[in-house]
């Protein structure tokens, strides 16, 4: 038997522990979504969005469920963390809202949890016909993690493969589904739409979105025990990559990173956590620097 399938099986069976699922939930990768703004809580198509978002984590929980997903931990993991409409979820789920975060996006993962879902999810920073790419912020252009390009997808499974929980489900945007796929064999995707433009989608009707996600986190349940960690191996050389010099010009203050260039940071991290929690210093420093001026 595999591995990790021997492992769930101990869990469920030998020690009569039930199954339990993370999953964290992001906006720009639902369903119809294709501008900024309809992410932003003070915008007038937001309240549109969250009830689109609302319904396709609760379309993952059903499918969790139906594959034997006893214990559910929800991350709202979009902007302020204020997002879901956590009444029109299962009420026997819990939800992680607020922030600022522990793990950011990944709040509440633990080596408890024996598989990881990503609902929302878009692809990173300027990738074609990718939906609002970024990676955490618009200021990062690009994330490296021992020389390997990631996104938030990316950093979401490597943070799960850190406590070694395995991502089993993407959705989102077609090329997040894609780039979370190079990174992990096995995971089911559930592409919601395309980028037809800068400000444009092709996408599915929200209904079609439920489904397809309910369907496949079933899916993804029942094959986890084929879908290894993403672990990165340690100790981990961080690269960023920032839009502005002088982004980096302030983030290479930091004690032990340094400059490579104009625009690119490194960090010596003893492992993906580390990393993580500089990366979200210096996305701090960038947007300080963003409001300094344009250099």
């Amino acid at each position: 038997m595999h591995q990790k399938a021997s492992y769930i099986f101990a869990k469920l069976i030998l020690n009569a522990v039930s199954m339990k699922v993370y999953i964290t939930a992001d906006m720009e990768g639902i369903a119809v979504l294709c501008h900024d703004e309809q992410g932003d809580y003070k915008k007038s198509d937001y309240p549109r969005m969250r009830e689109i978002m609302t319904g396709e984590v609760q379309a993952a929980i059903e499918g969790a469920k139906e594959a034997g997903a006893e214990e559910i931990l929800v991350c709202d993991a979009h902007d302020t963390g204020r997002n879901l409409l956590v009444e029109k979820l299962d009420p026997d789920v819990e939800v992680i809202q607020g922030s600022a975060y522990d793990l950011g996006m990944m709040s509440g993962i633990s080596r408890d949890f024996d598989a990881s879902m990503q609902i929302g999810y878009h692809s990173m920073r300027h990738t074609h016909a990718g939906v609002l790419g970024h990676t955490y912020t618009y200021d990062v252009s690009e994330l490296r993690f021992n020389g390997k390009v990631i996104g938030e997808s990316g950093l979401s499974a490597a943070i799960a493969g850190h406590f070694g929980v395995p991502l089993v489900l993407v959705s989102g945007d077609a090329h997040a589904v894609r780039q979370a796929k190079s990174l992990v064999k096995n995971l089911v995707g559930v592409p919601t739409k395309e980028g037809v433009g800068l400000y444009a989608v092709r996408t599915l009707t929200p209904e079609m979105a439920r489904r397809l996600i309910r369907k496949g986190a079933k899916e993804a349940i029942g094959r986890a025990g084929d879908i290894e960690p993403f672990v990165v191996k340690r100790p981990v050389t961080m690269e960023v990559e920032l839009e502005r010099p002088l982004m980096a010009q302030y983030c290479s203050r930091i004690p032990t990173v340094k400059r490579k260039d104009a625009k690119t940071v490194s960090y010596r991290a003893s492992d993906v956590v580390d990393a993580f929690q500089v990366f979200l210093v210096m996305n701090q420093l960038a947007s300080y620097a963003r409001s300094e001026g344009p250099l």
